[in-house]
């Protein structure tokens, strides 16, 4: 027969560590409610692991393609207001610049010339934009600066780079010539009057390309050259209203009709686009020579100057650090007869200073939005659609007109109008909206990206959840009842410590 021990004995005979190992567990059913995570550590989750680790990692994806759309999605954001606010300027210089709008000014300048100068310093502002140390025109050198500023671009340093004004001033100087008529050269005698280009200069000034006459007693030669020439004989007299014609190319590509209408004897007119009939054929010849030499001389100083400052801004405009603007070779400039070459950093401003790198703008700046998925976002100052926009801004409000000047509203008005008409964006030149579509399309690819990553990354959270993490319910139930059980064990504990052989009996 066995006698089963009570008391101290029990007492002593039971298993410590049971108590510990309760206690253990009901420590970390307390973690469990604190953290919600049923364990410290991959390795205690058993053959669960795995899932939690590739979930995590896929999770981990997830954040960081996110975290990149939306940084990228404010630059974005950033850029695309930029391109609508220089549009917007673009669009207002264009209805400024409207025909009529020339009033004389002290300063030589009118209002729209004024605003013009506004608009171009809000755009270079606009094209400088920065943010968080990343200028978000300037392509690949984020870094860098892409845009000089305004005095720079204008009147350069005083230290030997040449600005805008002094390129125009340049270029006019080779359109003009010594004379003033464009490079040409008017004359004749007897009952002849001539115009001829100069010889060995096919790139500056007026390029003759025909005459015609309404007249049948005029009688125009057009001989293309080089030199071209336009020889026009007094054969008969003419009509009063009839009219010579001289077509022109002008070096901005335009073309300019010079008309010349005969008046009657006697009567007034102006020289620069009428000629007087004379008593013979000799005396109408002598006043046809002087009004073709006043009416080349007025459009050289009118729509030849014009062109040539659009040109001189064109150029200025097109230069990078890889490909400077190009000038006119002199000191002279008169007489120049050699193409224009690119001039140095050393001794011509460069206006931008971003990258400039053969290829897409928009691909010099991408953000990973997948796995394969990249959107390119890159955005470059020196883009078409820019560059005509700050050409026409800065010609515009480089140009003077003092009101002394009798052609000043001509020249105006010729400048004027190509302002106009190139700010307009003619067809095949890239224009701001085009740039909009782009980076609005970027932003929609981004914005499907990011939906499908949060639906992805919220379904990848509850199953994460589920593997992880414990039912806050659950637990506390569990606590219920253990701390239930170690409470009973410990006030059973404590009266079998006190259990003695006479209490028992």
């Amino acid at each position: 027969m066995t006698i089963t021990s009570y008391g101290t004995g029990a007492y002593r005979a039971a298993r410590p560590s049971e108590f510990v190992s309760t206690r253990a567990k009901f420590d970390d059913l307390q973690r469990q409610l604190d953290t919600g995570k049923k364990v410290t550590s991959y390795g205690d989750l058993g053959i669960e692991r795995r899932t939690s680790l590739d979930l995590n990692a896929k999770k981990a994806s997830l954040d960081s393609w996110l975290s990149g759309i939306q940084l990228a999605d404010v630059n974005l954001k950033l850029s695309t207001k930029a391109v609508e606010n220089f549009a917007k300027l673009t669009a207002e210089t264009k209805n400024d610049a409207r025909p009529g709008s020339y009033v004389e000014s002290a300063s030589g300048r009118s209002a729209p010339q004024v605003l013009a100068e506004e608009k171009f310093k809000q755009a270079l502002d606009l094209l400088n934009t920065n943010v968080g140390g990343r200028y978000l025109f300037s392509g690949r050198t984020s870094d860098t600066e892409p845009v000089a500023s305004y005095s720079l671009i204008m009147d350069g340093d005083g230290a030997g780079r040449a600005g805008l004004k002094q390129l125009i001033a340049e270029r006019k100087q080779a359109d003009l010539g010594v004379t003033g008529l464009g490079r040409l050269t008017a004359g004749g005698a007897g009952t002849t009057a001539t115009i001829t280009e100069e010889a060995g200069n096919p790139n500056y000034g007026f390029k003759l390309k025909s005459a015609t006459t309404t007249s049948a007693g005029l009688v125009p030669t057009y001989t293309a050259g080089p030199p071209a020439n336009v020889s026009v004989n007094v054969a008969a007299q003419p009509q009063p209203g009839d009219t010579l014609r001289f077509k022109v190319d002008l070096p901005d590509g335009s073309q300019k009709e010079i008309v010349l209408t005969a008046r009657a004897p006697g009567t007034n007119g102006n020289a620069t686009d009428t000629f007087e009939i004379g008593a013979d054929v000799n005396a109408t010849a002598a006043n046809l020579r002087a009004s073709v030499s006043a009416a080349f001389g007025k459009e050289a100083q009118t729509t030849l100057s014009a062109a040539s400052a659009q040109v001189a801004a064109k150029n200025f405009f097109d230069g990078s650090p890889s490909n400077p603007p190009v000038r006119v070779p002199g000191p002279p400039f008169a007489t120049a007869t050699a193409a224009p070459a690119p001039g140095t950093a050393a001794n011509t401003v460069i206006w931008y200073q971003g990258d400039d790198a053969p290829g897409s703008a928009r691909a010099t700046s991408a953000v990973q939005v997948d796995q394969t998925e990249t959107v390119a976002i890159g955005a470059r100052a020196n883009e078409e659609a820019f560059k005509v926009g700050l050409a026409q801004f800065a010609v515009f409000a480089a140009e003077t007109f003092p009101a002394g000047d009798a052609n000043s509203r001509d020249r105006y008005e010729a400048l004027a109008e190509r302002v106009s008409n190139t700010i307009g964006y003619a067809s095949g030149v890239q224009k701001p909206a085009e740039i909009i579509v782009e980076l609005g399309t970027a932003q929609k690819a981004m914005a499907s990206a990011k939906e499908r990553h949060t639906a992805t990354q919220n379904y990848l959270t509850t199953t994460l959840a589920g593997v992880e993490e414990v039912t806050t319910e659950e637990v506390a139930t569990q606590i219920l009842a253990l701390q239930t059980r170690l409470q009973a064990s410990y006030q059973t504990t404590s009266i079998l410590s006190k259990l003695t052989l006479t209490n028992y009996i």
